[in-house]
């Protein structure tokens, strides 16, 4: 089937806005961060407000059909909790020992709150309706999963350490951040249909809002680590940059495997890449300053460089391959 629309080749004022916003908020948050640390404590409220505004379009009846057919929701979910963190951690273990733990936390979380943004951000038209649903299955799927998944491969490959991962903080953090605004756009949705369209038309800038507090926040909390620990810094965003690079690859290779007719391959890939890279670094920047210390936080913390810096490159990519389909 081919889109009625031909997608853009040049950045327009949004793509601005969201680059202007990405590099100011983190600039803040090092700069004055007594200012950005008041926006910290509620990390997972704009997590959850950036959820709500990007599920307002969707499709529930799209999302229904994805668990009826989960044999692509399956095999992305098992990837993304089991393969994609083992190999992380085995891979670090040799590399780099230090990193071994954060890589394992970072890489074994569930796919993020923010996904279906960036899906919405480089998707449109029909591909996006298919794919934003898949994407938010399996945002809910991880999220469910994570929570016993990820403590028992802690416990597995670490042993009966300090290293334990609160399961019922964990739950309670993600019914907080994921299922309200799930239920809340399905409300809007279905009450006040002409609201819910409205607030999908201007979704976009109160997004960037959102995105912002949450680097104010971020990057806030951690800045101290720029003015005295330098080396410590570099190891962690050329690590997070990395990571970010290997799970999008994951997620290229992932993408091909389940995809279905030649006509939907490249937005399956885009989807791949997606659910693999984008992250809820944000929970285990809140989980593991708590338990582990700020340490073993930080690597999920400075994630979030590639996570929102990267968005437009990964647009421009994807809109390169659909306007080369237009040729």
């Amino acid at each position: 089937m081919v889109e009625k629309y031909a997608p853009k080749r040049e950045l327009d004022k949004n793509d601005i806005l969201l680059f202007v916003a990405i590099v100011a908020s983190m600039s803040a948050g090092v700069l004055v961060p007594s200012v950005g640390r008041i926006f910290q404590p509620y990390l997972l409220v704009w997590l959850g407000g950036l959820l709500f505004l990007n599920l307002i379009r969707m499709d529930l009846g799209e999302l229904a059909s994805t668990f009826k057919t989960p044999k692509k929701l399956a095999i992305l979910s098992v990837t993304k909790l089991l393969i994609l963190p083992l190999l992380m951690y085995a891979i670090t273990k040799i590399v780099y020992e230090p990193l071994a733990i954060p890589v394992l936390l970072l890489s074994g979380i569930s796919t993020g709150l923010g996904a279906p943004f960036v899906i919405n951000v480089t998707l449109e038209g029909e591909k996006n309706r298919r794919q934003l649903s898949l994407v938010v299955a399996m945002v809910i799927v991880t999220s469910l999963a994570v929570p016993f998944v990820l403590p028992s491969m802690v416990y597995f490959l670490l042993g009966n350490s300090q290293f334990k991962i609160p399961i019922l903080q964990m739950i309670f953090l993600l019914v907080t951040a994921l299922f309200i605004p799930i239920a809340a756009g399905w409300f809007v949705k279905k009450r006040w249909p002409a609201v819910a369209e409205k607030v999908d038309k201007r979704s976009l800038p109160a997004s960037i809002v959102f995105i912002a507090l949450i680097n104010f926040g971020v990057f806030a909390e951690f800045s101290n680590y720029f003015f005295k620990k330098p080396e410590f810094l570099f190891v962690e965003i050329t690590a997070s940059f990395v990571l970010f690079a290997a799970y999008s690859a994951i997620g290229y290779f992932t993408g091909r495997i389940v995809s279905g007719k030649k006509g939907k391959r490249k937005e399956l890939i885009a989807t791949g890449i997606v659910v693999m890279s984008y992250v809820n670094n944000v929970l285990v920047v809140v989980f593991a300053s708590q338990f582990f210390g700020p340490d073993y936080a930080a690597l999920a913390a400075f994630y979030n460089l590639p996570y929102y810096g990267l968005i437009l490159l990964l647009k421009k990519l994807i809109t390169a391959e659909q306007v080369k389909s237009f040729s």
